[in-house]
């Protein structure tokens, strides 16, 4: 049960992320990319060096990044937000591979492009 609610927060987290990648053609460059660089990769540290078994922790964690991340998101700052989610995304991938598979979970390679994913479908049911 714990692994689905920690996932349920991951996915809700990764799905902010995609979304706000996706705006990157029309990136304007930004003096707050940096600063953005610099506050996502100590959220992604705070999460890493929290137990993974305190899922209570880890959604703190996670719900911190998300308000990091919202101010440059409220100064409309593509360029940053965009900053903010690659730091945040590379050093899990970096620091804890195993935690950055469980939040960004790949597309499907078969599935058509345009096609919508569901990634709530992906999930494996706790074994009780």
């Amino acid at each position: 049960m714990k692994t689905r609610i920690l996932h349920t927060i991951l996915i809700a987290f990764v799905a902010m992320v995609v979304v706000a990648c996706s705006g990157k053609k029309d990136e304007k460059p930004s003096p707050l990319v940096e600063k953005a660089t610099e506050t996502a990769t100590q959220a992604a540290k705070k999460l890493v060096e929290t137990s993974h078994d305190d899922t209570l922790a880890m959604q703190n964690c996670i719900l911190e990044a998300k308000v990091l991340q919202a101010e440059f998101q409220v100064a409309e700052d593509t360029a940053a937000v965009n900053a903010y989610n690659r730091a945040f995304k590379k050093y899990l991938q970096e620091n804890d591979p195993s935690l950055a598979k469980e939040i960004f979970v790949e597309r499907p390679k078969d599935l058509p492009e345009g096609e919508p994913w569901d990634e709530f479908e992906q999930w494996v049911e706790d074994e009780e």
